[in-house]
């Protein structure tokens, strides 16, 4: 099966992978707002079908992006689109941080935050969708390495239910504390 994404097609794999969604295209243009045209160092942490990770590479050709995932089922399906779009995209299977390189400029993530009670997303792996606990989990995890990945003026792009989000590596208590209060407040 294929999906649009940001102009390009695609290659997806419904159920065992989660779908790319058009909400999602506003990180990407985020993340290019925030690297320019020049060169940057760019990780993508949950990468999925791989299609922030071969986005950010395209469109911005400076950049080196890595995109991590600790599905292999995933990491297969965004290999075969970076190779079918021409993206160079180095894909790293782990749990979030695992294995990617120091000095990040900028760490995009779009990772699972709804608690496991939580409805809805049929069709969808539960794992791509559901988080422990409040369903913020692999988001503090995140948070918790990411200042050790990052360059001093590293940030971080992520989303949460539609919105981007974006804290400097200084601020990433901060950014926890935003998104739990967001989560506090639609509970």
């Amino acid at each position: 099966m294929q999906a649009r994404f940001h102009g390009l097609t695609f290659v997806t794999d419904p159920g065992r992978v989660f779908t790319p969604r058009r909400t999602t295209e506003q990180l990407v243009d985020a993340a290019l707002e925030r690297i320019g045209a020049g060169p940057a160092r760019v990780a993508d942490i949950g990468t999925g079908s791989g299609v922030i990770a071969v986005t950010l590479a395209l469109r911005a050709p400076f950049v080196e992006v890595w995109a991590s995932d600790t599905c292999a089922r995933a990491l297969e399906i965004a290999a075969a689109n970076a190779d079918r779009l021409g993206a160079q995209v180095h894909l790293v299977r782990g749990d979030l941080l695992e294995g990617l390189p120091r000095d990040l400029d900028l760490i995009v993530a779009n990772l699972p935050y709804l608690a496991p009670e939580h409805g809805g997303y049929d069709g969808e792996p539960p794992a791509a969708v559901f988080s422990t606990g409040d369903g913020l989990d692999h988001y503090r995890r995140l948070f918790a390495g990411a200042a050790d990945h990052l360059a001093d003026d590293g940030g971080v792009l992520i989303q949460y239910e539609g919105t981007v989000l974006e804290a400097e590596r200084s601020e990433l208590p901060w950014l926890q504390a935003r998104l739990e209060s967001l989560v506090a407040a639609a509970a």
